[in-house]
């Protein structure tokens, strides 16, 4: 699956078990702040990320 944030790709994971979110950044090594640095944001909302299957 992809995870989503609005449109950009933040990672991929692949799975058999349906996950949270939280659990797929962590899965990925989701970096907060390198993320906002590298796409501009001041800050994110973590209702914007979505998952794509």
């Amino acid at each position: 699956m992809k995870v989503m944030y609005e449109d950009i790709e933040v990672g991929e994971v692949i799975t058999n078990r349906s996950l949270t979110v939280e659990e797929a950044l962590e899965l990925i090594g989701f970096d907060e702040e390198k993320f906002i640095q590298e796409n501009g944001f001041d800050d994110i909302d973590y209702n914007d990320f979505r998952m794509e299957y």
